[in-house]
């Protein structure tokens, strides 16, 4: 016979309190109002004819953005990803020039993201409490079947915030990429699922205090005027302060 539990009046606010403090320890850390905005200016590699342009990633979610604001909203920071034109360098596009010649750091506000082809051992690599990154798109977008890396470049935006690795627990975004667990959707995402690439209350402490961060607006950001550089004169800068993953 299956007994019935019976609750009187007085054991009622026994048992919703004891409900409240389960589910006080079973929900994950959720997405804080959003206040603060970065703005990533990306840059496309591309060959030295303009041809053979390293992947934006997905068609229908370039950069992995959906992925960067859903991490970084556990911040309250929207990440801005704006489009600004070709860099033609054949050699920067397959890395045979090397991560350390991309030019930076930058002061922000904001940073410079680099989509190259490849980069030799390397998801991504970026500056410490400054801006600039650089991004090896054909193995992020290869990564797990296709699927693709999905945290790696708000991994390294993490990097341009001030954080250096932390591989104390292995559900950190910034984990090393050794370490970290690495989400295979949205759905794997902090404050879902296993809440993958979680951002402690100590590194949100560390990274709203960054310069390269501005006031949030839901007002679009200005496309700025296709960038024209040149590849020659502009590598030249060495990365001395960095962080891989």
């Amino acid at each position: 016979m299956t007994a019935l539990v019976k609750f009187g009046a007085a054991k009622l606010p026994v048992f919703i309190a004891g409900v409240v403090l389960l589910f006080s320890f079973a929900t994950p850390v959720s997405a804080a109002p959003i206040t603060l905005q970065l703005v990533v200016t990306v840059i496309d590699v591309c060959d030295n004819a303009g041809l053979n342009c390293a992947s934006t990633g997905p068609a229908a979610d370039p950069y992995f953005e959906a992925e960067a604001d859903k991490i970084w909203a556990q911040a309250g920071i929207d990440i801005k990803f704006v489009n600004s034109g070709t860099l033609n360098s054949s050699a920067l596009l397959n890395g045979s020039t090397g991560i350390d010649a991309i030019t930076g750091p930058l002061a922000g506000p904001g940073t410079t993201m680099y989509l190259m082809n490849t980069i030799p051992g390397l998801y991504g690599n970026a500056w410490v409490d400054a801006g600039g990154l650089a991004i090896s798109m054909f193995d992020v977008t290869t990564f797990n079947g296709g699927i693709g890396r999905l945290d790696t470049i708000a991994h390294e935006l993490g990097h341009n915030l001030g954080l250096g690795h932390d591989d104390s627990n292995a559900n950190f975004l910034i984990a090393s990429g050794g370490v970290r667990n690495i989400p295979n959707g949205l759905g794997q995402i902090c404050p879902d699922g296993p809440c993958f690439d979680l951002l402690s209350a100590a590194q949100i402490a560390n990274v709203v205090d960054s310069a390269l961060l501005i006031p949030f607006t839901s007002a679009p950001v200005p496309e700025p005027s296709t960038l024209v550089l040149l590849a020659s004169g502009l590598l030249t800068a060495v990365w001395a302060r960095r962080r891989r993953a």
